[in-house]
C-alpha cells in the first residue's frame, strides 16, 4: 500500500511540474509585449557593427555603445550576489567637465557607483537561477530577463521602443522597428541627480538633454527631462 501510495505522489508531481511549465509557457507566449522586445532585441543585436562580449569574470554581456561612451551590462549567469543584475555604466568625464561634483552622488546606494572614471547605475532583478534549454547567448539571456523580471522590461509608446529599466528612469532602449526609426538604440539617464550633484545639463559632451514623452503607472502622459546617447544603427 505505501509503494503504491508513493507511485501516485510521484505521478502527481510529475503532472504537477509539466502543468506549471505549461502554464508558464502559455503566459510567456500570450506577453505581446514581451515577445516583441525579445524579437526586436535580437534584431537591434544583427545590426550592431560590434557584438555583444561576454564578461566571464562577472559573468555578464556587455553591449558597447558605437561611440565607447556608455555600455549595457545584464548578468549571463549566478554570481556574487552583491552584483547588479543589469546596469547602465558611462564615461564620468563629460559630466564632470559640465560641473559635476562626484562628492555629491549618492554613491554607493540606489544603485549608483563610480568605479575607475565609470558612472554605473543598476539594480538586482530576480534571484532566481537562470536556467538555460540552450546554447548561452546575449539574446537567451536577455530571454532570461523578459522570462524573471518581466516588470523591469516595458514600452515606450512616444519613441516606439522597447526597453530594460536599470534604475527608475534610467534604462536602455531599443526601436521596435529599426526601418521605421532613426533611434535604434538609447542610453537614457534620470538627469535630476546629476543635476542636483552640480552638472550643467545642456554642456554634458556626447550626451542630448530633452524632454522626452513618458507614461506613470496609471498610463498617464507627461513629459520628463532625459540624458540621451542614441545611435542610428542602419
Amino acid at each position: 500500500m505505501m509503494k503504491k501510495t508513493a507511485k501516485i505522489m510521484t505521478v502527481l508531481t510529475v503532472l504537477a511540474v509539466l502543468a506549471a511549465g505549461n502554464a508558464e509557457a502559455a503566459f510567456f507566449g500570450t506577453d505581446v509585449v514581451g515577445q516583441s522586445a525579445v524579437t526586436s532585441f535580437a534584431a537591434m543585436l544583427e545590426a550592431l557593427e560590434v557584438p555583444p562580449a561576454a564578461d566571464e569574470d562577472e559573468g555578464v554581456w556587455v553591449l558597447t555603445a558605437p561611440d565607447g561612451g556608455a555600455a549595457f551590462w545584464w548578468r549571463k549567469e549566478a554570481k556574487d550576489a552583491r552584483m547588479f543584475d543589469a546596469y547602465l555604466s558611462f564615461d564620468a568625464g563629460p559630466f564632470v567637465n559640465a560641473g559635476l561634483d562626484l562628492s555629491k552622488l549618492p554613491l554607493n546606494m540606489k544603485g549608483m557607483l563610480e568605479e575607475r572614471g565609470k558612472i554605473v547605475v543598476g539594480a538586482k532583478l530576480s534571484k532566481e537561477p537562470l536556467v538555460y534549454e540552450g546554447d548561452v547567448t546575449p539574446l537567451s539571456s536577455f530571454e532570461q530577463i523578459v522570462k524573471l523580471d518581466r516588470d523591469s522590461v516595458g514600452y515606450h509608446s512616444a519613441l516606439d521602443h522597447y526597453g530594460v529599466t536599470v534604475s527608475e528612469g534610467s534604462l536602455l532602449e531599443w526601436a521596435k522597428d529599426m526601418s521605421k526609426n532613426d533611434k535604434d538604440l538609447v542610453f537614457v539617464l534620470n538627469p535630476q541627480v546629476f543635476i542636483d550633484a552640480g552638472v550643467d545639463p545642456s554642456k554634458v559632451e556626447g550626451w542630448v538633454f530633452d524632454k522626452v514623452t513618458v507614461e506613470d503607472a496609471r498610463g498617464r502622459k507627461y513629459d520628463a527631462d532625459k540624458f540621451l546617447k542614441p545611435f542610428d544603427l542602419k
